[in-house]
């Protein structure tokens, strides 16, 4: 989707897409790597296959170390046994930046050389430490409207190398809010009274994502998340993570007093963010309405936490299963996976259905 990387893959997209072969996209987590595969035909994205691979903790959950991961995607990529070793992945997390951008109507190299300004002047990163790239969303005689990404030049290229070593290659990198929002944006129509609203609720980070009727996405990953809460939890009741997930994870009508106590304690802070940032946003666009929340991601399987999610936000909330809204041609086993813990792999799908 960024200009830069389109302009030189796009030959190579445009084949891929011609030959029907399947895209695999690859969602490098701080607790697991996911991979989807699939194929695009007649506009239509069928899901052929699904894997996932947990990752051992460690001792910085904002960096898992390189064997460890290079390990799992290994596994993700003999499990999915694809047609080409070609990839897509994403970036997320203090290490990229997405702004939006408004200029006067000016020539296309005027343009990119904007861009580039104003990035400089905006990212909290060293200009020849970062890669930018950029999207026009809308020209008119207005001007143009757009979206542009600042990422850590070490972030992507620790990517590319950790997949390199697992015996893949990196054929586009995108960022994880995007990608989870370009997967909700094919599976549900938009609600013309307001605008999409995607939290993906991660091990390391919470992304929210909006979309607005001007086409151009607002995102903010917030750093308190799923490992914080459970830490919170951990150190309040004293019980081990495993008694803990079996409460917000199992299939239980209730929850231990002591530990509803302790993830309402724990959820605080994330909540608030959540809601300044929903609030935040609104102010800026008054025209739009957040009338309803997705969820996905790890965080999205626990019904305590949605449940405690709701009642706080007070804004009408949906886990969002995209594999409820896509063709499934893949294995029995890969198949009852996506269907039981679909929200999970939203990022790596909305990866997998990259197409430009």
């Amino acid at each position: 989707m960024l200009t830069a990387v389109k302009q030189k893959y796009r030959s190579l997209l445009e084949r891929l897409e011609m030959n029907a072969v399947e895209w695999a996209g690859l969602d490098i987590g701080s607790s697991s790597v996911k991979l989807v595969k699939g194929t695009w035909r007649n506009r239509k994205f069928t899901v052929t296959g699904a894997c996932q691979f947990d990752l051992p903790p460690a001792q910085n959950p904002q960096n898992p170390d390189d064997a460890s991961v290079t390990e799992a995607v290994r596994r993700c990529l003999n499990t999915a046994d694809l047609n080409t070793p070609y990839v897509v992945c994403a970036q997320s997390g203090p290490e990229v930046v997405t702004r939006s951008f408004r200029f006067p109507l000016i020539p296309q190299e005027a343009l990119s050389k904007a861009v580039e300004l104003e990035a400089q002047q905006m990212s909290p990163f060293d200009a020849d430490q970062s890669i930018v790239a950029f999207q026009t969303v809308r020209s008119s005689a207005e001007g143009h409207q757009g979206f542009l990404v600042v990422a850590m030049r070490d972030a992507v290229e620790r990517t590319i190398r950790r997949v390199h070593s697992a015996g893949g290659k990196v054929m586009l990198m995108d960022v994880e809010g995007l990608a989870a929002m370009n997967c909700l944006c094919h599976c549900i129509p938009q609600d013309a009274s307001s605008c999409r609203t995607l939290i993906h609720l991660g091990h390391r980070f919470i992304t929210v994502t909006i979309l607005g009727d001007n086409g151009i996405p607002f995102i903010r990953d917030l750093t308190y998340a799923g490992f914080d809460i459970m830490d919170s939890i951990r150190r309040q009741t004293g019980l081990d993570e495993e008694t803990i997930r079996q409460s917000l994870f199992g299939q239980m009508d209730s929850i231990p007093p002591q530990i509803s106590a302790a993830l309402k304690n724990a959820a605080a802070r994330c909540l608030n963010d959540i809601s300044d940032t929903l609030r935040y946003y609104v102010t800026q666009n008054p025209d739009c309405q957040v009338n309803k929340l997705y969820l996905s991601g790890g965080w999205a399987m626990s019904q305590p936490f949605t449940e405690l999610m709701a009642g706080t936000l007070g804004v009408e909330t949906e886990v969002f299963n995209p594999f409820r809204f896509l063709n499934l041609q893949s294995p029995p086993a890969q198949e009852a996976l996506l269907k039981l813990a679909g929200p999970v792999f939203t990022v790596a799908a909305g990866l997998a259905m990259r197409t430009f």
